[in-house]
């Protein structure tokens, strides 16, 4: 029996909120101790997570039950979803006795570590017991002592294992030829896995031939699945019947290899131009200590071999693997971790920070390594375990969780969330969940289950130091979709406040794009509409009618469909009318707290909504002005007589043959020693000229906004000698420019 407790965020934090639950919301699983036999060793429950049709499997390799008379014989539980209370051990048929005994060989399960790695599909339940030891005496008096093992459940029509499961465990081909040392310390069953194509089991044994290790692969057989002559079939498999293949398949004297852990981890996927799935074993330890990934063909063909190797001695490179299709084109990518790996960045050394490289299958079926994700923590072993979490926010693209369980030894530990995209993985964590309590938080993680049937994918991580999985539901995602419409393509400059009528009007439409998403009294949606948000307050052009104000904040109960009229005007004397008035719309989604409920949650990427509107400029089809300007002088000096001409005129002549020419300037650098006094015009636009503040040498004068087109400017700009003796050349030199 399991307690199902809801903890709340005293044990653990949330960082970000997207789209997994906060943590008043997380529900954590832990195992039930004896009132009277409570338990004094670990039961490392959650040591390993699975997925079996709608339950949870959480191997606890060390557990003990005190009604047992097996010591610590490990056992595999299942909770079904969608029920607190419903939490069972999953029964294994042939698992019952102490020691199994078969002529001159018998079984130990005393700890076996039963559930120390688990695997299923929606008809088998693989769990593997890597320290089952298998007593052989050989008929000389002597005695070998094979350990490892696997538990393969198959279930029915009535959802049930009893009598229908077989245990698989290694043997030699030939009894008397056979070498302790190469099979002695083989842990069969350290790794499991299932491939659909073709439907096989899959076994690792990382401590064969010398610690070197080694992968089993066994079809799943539908006919005579069980073997009813006894409980094992000598030697515990009837090797040459069933297709067993095994790699390698032999020792070699190559002792660079040994203790180099082939099997570690274990992964399928496709990466060949064929219908069948390869598969991914990694050897931490190989290329002296740097590491590897092997991918090989489902017949486990030596020939068939592509290695990835690591890069740093002792990152123990391949301690996670990760098959998952990150970029939705198709092909399989991989993730490798390295939590060993030492980052060396701005003079700091991290070590263990951790490690994954991302790699990205082509068309042409070769692994790219693309990006890499590096830990910024000492000791947190970021990549320990990596999860594929499926399409949690159901953008169209597949997410991944990376656990980083042991900063400070564990006392803080962190799941970071990346989103999947068309370019690949989003590097910048989109949620990063954070456990403060529950020390070595990331111990293992599964996703792709909906635990709560709401039509979002879900995840389970577990706290081995602790005895604990957290189930963290997804929030659904609510996708906003706005439509602006407004009454006229461009925003007249003569609609402003002054003017009764409503000669712009805007329309705000809003739908909501979700079909996993069901209304309710307790959401509320707002938004804040935000009239020429990139100005500032003094600068801002375009209002609300009504309100007289640049910013709208408005709330209501969500529908599929919204719609909102405004009035809008311009602010007389508009000076930038060149730039396009941008609108900016942020939502707010809110829920009323239930402990029942999920909460939705907006998408990010489009919970603000950018948009521009043009000012009216009477510039053609294309509202692109294209003026011609024309730049001429008259009624110049002929020549300036020191201590006679007090002052100098000069007439500046601009005419405008092409289209409207908005914000048109004149600007005029004085010479030195001359000093500007004043400026007058004919012309009936209001035209002033000023000093610029970083030197009283330019002159500007503003033209007219807009200098209107077939126009014409005649300006005096009046200055005057106010210091002879910085004149240092016989001429004075006016630069002028007309610019817009």
């Amino acid at each position: 029996m399991l307690l199902f407790n809801l903890i709340f965020s005293s044990l653990v934090a949330s960082l970000y909120s997207f789209n997994y639950q906060t943590v008043e919301h997380w529900r954590y699983l832990r195992q039930e101790q004896s009132i009277d036999h409570p338990s004094k060793v670990p039961s490392y429950f959650g040591y390993s997570l699975a997925v079996h049709r709608s339950s949870l499997l959480i191997g606890a390799p060390r557990d003990h039950s005190p009604h047992d008379i097996i010591t610590r014989r490990g056992s595999v539980w299942k909770c079904e979803f969608r029920s607190d209370d419903h939490c069972q051990r999953v029964s294994f048929r042939r698992d019952g006795e102490a020691n199994v005994r078969i002529g001159t060989s018998f079984d130990n399960k005393t700890d076996q570590w039963l559930g120390a790695s688990l695997a299923a599909n929606y008809d088998h339940i693989i769990a593997g017991a890597p320290f089952l030891k298998h007593r052989i005496n050989d008929g000389h008096s002597v005695e070998y002592e094979i350990p490892g093992g696997a538990r393969i459940g198959k279930y029915g029509t009535s959802l049930s294992m009893i009598d229908n499961t077989q245990i698989y465990s290694p043997s030699f081909l030939n009894w008397y030829s056979r070498n302790y040392n190469q099979e002695g310390y083989g842990e069969f069953g350290f790794q499991v896995a299932l491939s659909k194509r073709p439907e096989r089991i899959l076994i690792t044994a990382p401590g064969s031939f010398y610690f070197r290790g080694g992968i089993h692969s066994i079809p799943i057989l539908n006919y005579n699945w069980i073997d009813t002559r006894h409980p094992f079939t000598a030697p515990h498999y009837p090797w040459h019947d069933v297709g067993w293949l095994r790699y390698p398949s032999n020792y070699s004297s190559n002792e660079y290899d040994d203790w180099c852990y082939r099997g570690y981890a274990l992964a399928v996927g496709n990466f060949n131009d064929d219908a069948n799935q390869e598969i991914v074993v990694s050897i931490p330890k190989l290329d002296n200590y740097r590491g590897a990934v092997e991918i090989m063909n489902s017949n486990l063909d030596e020939y068939s071999i592509r290695t990835i190797n690591g890069i740093q001695m002792g990152e123990y490179f391949g301690a996670s693997l990760c098959v998952i299709d990150i970029d939705n084109d198709g092909f399989d990518d991989l993730l490798i971790g390295a939590p060993l790996y030492t980052v060396k960045k701005d003079g700091r050394i991290l070590a263990d920070a951790g490690r994954v490289d991302i790699f990205y299958q082509t068309s042409q079926h070769k692994l790219i390594r693309k990006q890499t994700i590096e830990g910024t923590r000492d000791g947190g072993r970021l990549g320990h375990a990596l999860a594929n979490l499926g399409d949690i926010d159901k953008d169209g693209y597949n997410d991944v969780a990376i656990s980083i369980p042991f900063i400070n030894s564990g006392s803080l530990s962190m799941i970071h969330i990346y989103r999947g995209s068309k370019h690949g993985l989003i590097l910048k964590p989109s949620q990063i969940l954070q456990a403060t309590a529950l020390n070595g938080f990331g111990w293992a993680l599964q996703g792709l289950f909906d635990y709560d049937n709401n039509g979002y994918l879900d995840l389970a991580v577990s706290s081995v130091r602790t005895e604990t999985v957290a189930v963290i539901l997804s929030r659904p995602v609510v996708r906003i979709q706005t439509r602006l419409q407004h009454s006229s393509p461009t925003i007249p400059l003569n609609c402003t406040s002054n003017i009764d009528d409503k000669c712009f009007i805007l329309t705000v439409c809003i739908y909501l794009n979700d079909q996993n998403y069901q209304h309710s009294k307790r959401d509320a949606l707002s938004y804040e509409l935000q009239l020429d948000s990139d100005k500032n307050l003094m600068d801002q052009r375009l209002f609300f009618r009504e309100t007289y104000r640049s910013i709208k904040k408005r709330h209501f109960k969500v529908s599929d469909r919204i719609c909102h009229d405004y009035s809008l005007y311009m602010k007389d004397d508009v000076t930038d009318k060149l730039s396009p008035i941008r609108l900016q719309i942020n939502y707010i989604l809110s829920s009323k707290p239930d402990p029942n409920v999920v909460s939705p949650i907006l998408d990010p990427d489009n919970a603000i909504f950018d948009y521009k509107i043009s000012i009216q400029k009477d510039c053609g089809y294309d509202d692109i002005c294209i003026p011609n300007l024309h730049l001429s002088t008259s009624k110049w000096p002929d020549e300036y007589k020191v201590g006679l001409t007090k002052k100098i005129v000069l007439t500046i002549d601009v005419i405008n043959t092409g289209e409207n020419a908005y914000d048109t300037q004149c600007s005029i650098q004085l010479p030195v020693g001359v000093e500007y006094v004043r400026s007058n015009s004919s012309s009936t636009i209001n035209i002033y000229c000023n000093s610029m503040k970083q030197s009283d040498r330019i002159i500007v004068c503003h033209l007219g906004n807009p200098f209107l087109a077939n126009g014409n400017i005649s300006l005096q700009i009046h200055t005057a000698v106010n210091n002879y003796s910085a004149i240092q050349t016989d001429s004075l030199i006016f630069v002028i420019n007309v610019t817009r």
